[in-house]
């Protein structure tokens, strides 16, 4: 660095991811994926994205208040209770899948694609952010 560089910035700054707007991105990946699922997998692909998919907001749902309560004041004397709650989210969904996968209820590949809308949200979030901030 030289004497006198100014740092890189950009004359905007870039939108902040915000709850609401994953959570608009959620839907519309859920509902895509659901037609697709239901173009070229079937009713129960279609179904079973759209499971998923009610999964995926309530594992959102349920993260965010687990995340919220870990880092609350009061309430960090019982950590480890609030990180075991955290970790039970994910033995929840494994229980659910598995009943998925017992009954054949839905196929499972649909409902783990349903799951992955959050995941496809904030990375479809994050590359909005990236080409709206170059602009």
């Amino acid at each position: 660095m030289g004497v006198g560089s100014d740092p890189l910035t950009t004359e905007q700054s870039p939108t902040p991811i915000t709850h609401k707007g994953i959570l608009m991105v959620m839907s519309g990946v859920i509902v895509a994926g659901a037609i697709a699922g239901f173009m070229f997998g079937g009713n129960s692909f279609g179904f079973g994205i759209l499971f998923g998919g009610v999964l995926s907001f309530g594992n959102y749902f349920w993260l965010e208040r687990s995340t919220r309560a870990i880092f609350d004041q009061p309430v960090m004397a019982t950590t480890g209770l609030l990180a075991a709650k955290y970790i039970l989210r994910y033995v929840a969904i494994g229980f659910v899948l598995l009943a998925v996968y017992k009954t054949g209820l839905f196929p499972v590949a649909a409902v783990i694609l349903g799951l992955a809308s959050f995941a496809l949200a904030v990375v479809l979030q994050g590359i909005k952010n990236i080409f709206s901030s170059s602009l």
